[in-house]
């Protein structure tokens, strides 16, 4: 059975979730933060890369424990997860309410996943202010230590401005933080930061960690686990549900898709490796859509050529979320690429009959006929007969694949 290396596996899913706060960042440039009174001058596209680095620095001067390392480093990869498909990136971190939810949000996400109850407390108590005035309103000790340790690394991580050269930025923070000491932070946090950022090498570290993998490899734990095809599969079904909820009009896309690609298999006997890994892929076919601003997902009308361009960078953002994972090639391959087309019309990366396989070929009809079928609050669902007819004529022009086509007809 293929095991799947669990770095690999945060790997994506952290860069699934800093994609989605880079996206809706970019519909939210101009608010301001009411964190600590400065401009939200933030891009959030190594949010979590970044949090964690300051977290595993901060948790390494506490123990050497793998078990905790192993801990606060998953924690910190994910303790976002919340906001995924919200739209509320910046409200998830300035406003109670708002901070409340994605916490809650986070911890019933983590709980549907193969992780341990540790990690899903500390996600959901990672807002707490050590003075108890956070959402859940624990003080002090009462706050789990990861949780403490992320809330200050998060902060930083806010604070700090990838525009602006570190050392230009460095008394802003550091004032900032010991403002809130014993507030915010614990002051045990705190002093232990304190240390830590006293080396230079901290800062550079900092300022390139989005450049160099080394630098974030060099604070990953020892993680001997791995995950199995069917635990990829339990968390593929989260990440569907975070996917299609991102937007109103395509809310069951990727549930409905999958549906349909099981009936395929079936019908062509896959075998149960294969049949598992096309499930996943037909779940995950659309992760590059946490990418797409809202604003172009839930648009009710015609888009413009911009928006044509940007919503088309989905299927690129999700080969490059599911090909940190290897072992997953072929999964990445049947998700990426169900728009490409056979005669090189497609995209993003213009293949053509020789270069797609039937798997790839049946992914794109499944595609086609869910989004055709399915209502929208704009529309409603095509009857099968149209959808059928519609799909025909692309395979008339050498666009689609006529026996994937044939599979579908077949199923449904």
């Amino acid at each position: 059975m293929l095991k799947l290396n669990s770095h690999d596996l945060l790997s994506s899913l952290s860069l699934a979730i800093d994609l989605c706060e880079y996206a809706t960042f970019n519909e939210n440039i101009n608010s301001k933060n009411d964190f600590l009174g400065s401009t939200f001058q933030h891009k959030f596209l190594n949010h979590s890369k970044r949090t964690t680095y300051i977290s595993m620095k901060i948790g390494q001067k506490i123990s050497k424990d793998k078990i905790f390392l192993r801990n606060l480093f998953v924690t910190s990869s994910l303790h976002d997860i919340g906001i995924t498909g919200t739209g509320q990136l910046i409200e998830a971190h300035l406003k109670s309410e708002f901070i409340l939810k994605h916490s809650n949000n986070g911890s019933i996400l983590i709980d549907k996943l193969p992780l341990n109850k540790t990690i899903s407390d500390a996600v959901k108590f990672h807002h707490e202010n050590y003075d108890g005035t956070g959402p859940f309103m624990l003080k002090g000790d009462e706050i789990p230590l990861i949780s403490q340790i992320i809330r200050l690394s998060d902060a930083f991580e806010l604070m700090y401005d990838e525009n602006i050269p570190n050392f230009m930025q460095r008394q802003f923070i550091l004032d900032n933080i010991k403002s809130s000491k014993g507030k915010l932070f614990s002051p045990y946090i705190v002093d232990l930061f304190l240390d830590v950022q006293s080396k230079e090498y901290f800062w550079w570290d900092v300022e390139n960690i989005g450049n160099f993998q080394d630098i974030f490899d060099s604070i990953k734990p020892e993680i001997i686990s791995t995950f199995t095809l069917e635990e990829l599969r339990q968390m593929s079904y989260v990440f569907a549900d975070i996917i299609d909820k991102k937007s109103p009009f395509t809310y069951t896309h990727s549930t409905n898709l999958t549906k349909l690609a099981l009936k395929i298999a079936a019908y062509l006997g896959f075998d149960e490796e294969k049949r598992v890994k096309f499930e996943i892929a037909a779940l995950l076919h659309d992760a590059g859509k946490l990418a797409i601003p809202n604003s172009i997902l839930n648009k009710n009308g015609a888009l413009d050529s911009r928006e044509i361009n940007i919503i088309k960078s989905h299927t690129y953002y999700t080969r490059l979320i599911l090909s940190r994972v290897k072992g997953l090639e072929d999964i990445t391959n049947w998700a990426a690429n169900h728009h490409e087309k056979l005669d090189g019309s497609g995209y993003p990366l213009g293949l053509d009959k020789e270069g797609l396989s039937l798997e790839e070929r049946i992914m794109a009809v499944c595609d086609i006929y869910e989004a055709l079928t399915a209502d929208r609050p704009y529309r409603k669902g095509l009857q099968k007969d149209k959808a059928i007819s519609i799909i025909q004529s692309m395979v008339d022009k050498g666009e689609i694949c006529s026996t994937a086509l044939k599979y579908l007809k077949e199923v449904i």
